[in-house]
């Protein structure tokens, strides 16, 4: 028997330019997206769009090959030729910030003309990861901190934010990278915004006074890798990169990967029909019929699917960095997290053709349900942590901790971890003169029955501060006198048992005692 019928279905999904969406997994306001235009228009190229400042702009679409399209905006004229293929790009010169709203008017040889409306300049963030960085603002404390907000601006106090986000709405995920998609803007409904990414723009938007534009490329349940482009595992130097790498060769039908693993998982199939037809003439009962299908075709959000269904679409969008919130899907894999964060972040350069584009990401919080009273278990989660922790090597990257935010899976406390993130900005991107990180460990020494922790970021000393639940909008109240209330400090010796300890700050140093316990 032949798998003539195999092999259809395998091209009709390798070769189909679609993404796959289950039901139950439409994004929201997929029915809100703008229609297709006379001209098509790139993803986010559409009414209420920001603008990135100060960088040169890409704007693209499709029309027929060989058509010229004429861009003009801000007094900039700028026309290309669609290509064999229809695609057509041109780039706008750098922009001046602007929070009076203006047309962008494209057209073509054949007269075709689109207006797209109450286009801005200011900054533009990229927000992706899973569904802490989805979660929408009016579901957590955001809304309280909108609702401050608009108080200030009520009072006189401030300005009203100018914020807006877009997402791809037609795909959340595809096979291969899908370049034509629609998405629509989001313009002044900020409680249906990325929570994290409100409390990131809201904090620029204070400091900078200029229009914050967030492409949100968020989903839920969602694992690092499925963020991670192509380009990302090609370029990879570890071993898991390079697998990964491998799988996703295996179905692309352009690569020998593809014929050896198609080839394999053929010969495979046609081995067990021999052997179940010699078992049936023997009146045996045969075992089922099945292999493993080659590449990552196991599910719709394995590697690089959600990249290249809800991301792809919006590269090269001028950005001026990126933010990262992420976590709960992989808690099992430990440091491999260190090696993901090499990968994903190095792709994002390589499509957006970047080397140092700036990308701040979150260390994973904790949540409620995690053994607090216990002694410590250095388990998956906390590698990961580590794993975090460690990629802070890549160069301008940063890193906001998370660890004293607890609460649920979907922990209400968006503002602050916010807000951390957009402290790195503020300080590397826009050259503010702020403290961005929270002291983190350094190094140690044992003497005696004590060890001496030494931290980065902890210049003119250390404070004791409250742990973070749910619906706390500002910094973490500082506790007088309380290194007697921490209980998380333990100590092991040469039999690895661990020992409660107590705490002493000196200084930007902590020492940590426990009398049974001593070291070299």
């Amino acid at each position: 028997m032949k798998f003539k019928m195999y092999a259809a279905l395998a091209a009709v999904l390798l070769l189909s330019p679609f993404g796959l969406m289950a039901q139950d997994d439409e994004p929201s306001g997929s029915a809100s997206a703008q229609p297709r235009l006379a001209i098509e228009l790139g993803a986010p190229f559409c009414d209420n769009m920001i603008l990135q400042r100060e960088m040169d702009v890409p704007v693209w679409g499709w029309s027929k090959p060989g058509t010229k399209i004429t861009v003009e905006f801000a007094g900039q004229k700028v026309t290309a030729e669609a290509g064999k293929d229809g695609k057509w790009t041109l780039k706008l010169k750098p922009l001046k910030a602007n929070a009076e709203p203006a047309e962008m008017i494209i057209t073509d040889s054949d007269g075709k003309k689109v207006v797209l409306k109450n286009v801005l300049v200011g900054e533009v963030w990229m927000a992706s990861g899973q569904s802490n960085m989805q979660w929408k603002s009016g579901a957590c404390d955001v809304a309280a901190l909108l609702k401050r907000i608009a108080e200030s601006v009520a009072a006189g106090k401030e300005k009203q934010p100018v914020i807006r986000e877009f997402e791809v709405t037609s795909v959340y995920s595809a096979l291969h990278p899908i370049e034509r998609a629609t998405g629509s803007w989001k313009n002044g409904d900020m409680e249906n915004y990325s929570a994290i990414a409100t409390a990131f723009a809201c904090e620029l938007y204070k400091e900078l006074g200029v229009p914050i534009g967030i492409l949100n490329c968020s989903f839920s349940q969602t694992s690092i890798e499925a963020w991670v482009p192509r380009a990302g595992y090609a370029t990879a130097e570890d071993d898991y990169g390079r697998e990964l790498n491998r799988t996703c060769l295996a179905t692309d039908p352009r690569t020998p990967e593809h014929k050896e693993a198609w080839g394999a998982f053929y010969k495979s199939l046609e081995a067990q029909i021999a052997a179940s037809d010699a078992m049936i003439k023997k009146g045996e009962k045969p075992p089922a019929i099945g292999a493993p299908v080659p590449g990552n075709m196991g599910d719709n959000r394995g590697a690089s699917w959600m990249f290249n269904g809800r991301l792809n679409p919006v590269v090269p969008f001028a950005i001026r960095g990126a933010i990262w919130n992420h976590g709960w899907a992989n808690r099992g894999s430990g440091l491999l997290y260190y090696n993901s964060l090499h990968h994903m972040i190095r792709g994002w350069r390589l499509v957006w053709d970047k080397p140092d584009l700036p990308v701040y990401f979150h260390q994973f919080y904790c949540p409620k349900g995690s053994d607090l009273s216990g002694k410590p278990s250095l388990d998956s989660t906390a590698e990961m942590r580590l794993g975090t922790l460690l990629a802070r090597d890549i160069p301008n990257t940063g890193m906001a901790c998370q660890i004293d935010i607890q609460g649920a899976i979907h922990y209400g406390n968006k503002t602050l971890p916010g807000k951390r993130l957009a402290l790195h900005a503020l300080k590397n991107q826009y050259g503010k003169n702020i403290v961005a990180d929270g002291p983190m460990f350094k190094s140690y020494e044992v003497k005696g029955d004590k060890l001496i922790v030494a931290f980065d970021f902890a210049d003119g000393g250390m404070q004791v501060g409250q742990a973070m639940g749910d619906n706390l909008l500002d910094a973490p109240a500082v506790l007088a006198n309380s290194e007697d209330k921490v209980k998380l400090f333990y100590l092991a010796g040469e039999d690895r048992v661990w020992h409660p300890a107590t705490m002493k700050i000196e200084g930007e140093k902590i020492v940590s005692i426990h009398p049974h316990v001593t070291g070299a």
